[in-house]
């Protein structure tokens, strides 16, 4: 009887024992793993930052090396990005750039000339040199003169809302903010005028020549404005 009881608290007492190593080999385990996942964190992070500075100094060196190699171009100069950005108005900025000086002033003169809306022949642009920068070298083929046309965000978005009540259809906003009769080009599509008085002026990016417009003013309005407005709605 005592062998029994003997050998009974000799396996209880087993059980025991293994059921306390597993414990100690269970918090051992989770130990490792969290010194692990502290490890792995601390070099994520560490990676992180680097990956922060390289960006900030590859961004500064790439417009560091756009004004190094390219001297002739002067589309980063003060002069030309005060004239950009300096008032600080909420207006939405679009640039057109252009061959020749002639037709620069034509635009200065009688409007921007566009189909459907700005997105074929202008560009949208924020104020952010190296997004600048790509921007530029996209379309500085176009020509060397850059008109820049500027609207007020207030009337912009004003339309873009009663165009949206109205349920218009492919009708962009700058269809709506022009005075001049839309007319149909030799391909058949239709031809709209941007007011000169949304027409800040140009600028020359090789000699950093600014021509302002004296008639600019990006809250412009115009009882036309309406009309067109008025126009679509009957249509719809």
């Amino acid at each position: 009887m005592s062998t029994i009881l003997s050998g009974q608290f000799f396996a209880t007492n087993l059980e025991l024992f293994l059921i306390i190593i597993l414990l100690v080999y269970i918090l051992y385990l989770q130990l490792r793993l969290a010194k692990k996942n502290h490890i792995l964190e601390s070099y994520i992070s560490r990676l992180q930052k680097k990956e922060e500075e390289w960006s900030k100094s590859e961004s500064s060196d790439y417009i560091d090396n756009f004004n190094k190699k390219s001297l002739k171009d002067k589309f980063l100069n003060d002069d030309i990005y005060e004239f950009l950005f300096g008032d600080k108005e909420d207006v939405k900025i679009y640039l057109h750039y252009t061959r020749t000086k002639a037709v620069a002033n034509e635009i200065l003169d009688g409007g921007f000339k566009f189909v459907n809306s700005f997105y074929k022949t202008a560009e949208l642009v924020f104020n952010d040199k190296l997004y600048l920068i790509h921007r530029h070298n996209e379309h500085k083929q176009f020509g060397e003169y850059v008109i820049v046309i500027s609207i007020s965000k207030k009337i912009f978005n004003h339309y873009t809302q009663e165009l949206s009540k109205i349920k218009a259809k492919n009708i962009a906003v700058e269809q709506v903010l022009t005075e001049v009769p839309h007319y149909t080009d030799d391909n058949s599509e239709e031809v709209y005028t941007c007011p000169r008085q949304f027409i800040k002026g140009y600028f020359n990016y090789l000699d950093g020549t600014i021509i302002r417009n004296s008639d600019f003013n990006s809250n412009y309005t115009s009882k036309k404005f309406e009309e067109n407005l008025k126009n679509l709605v009957s249509q719809v």
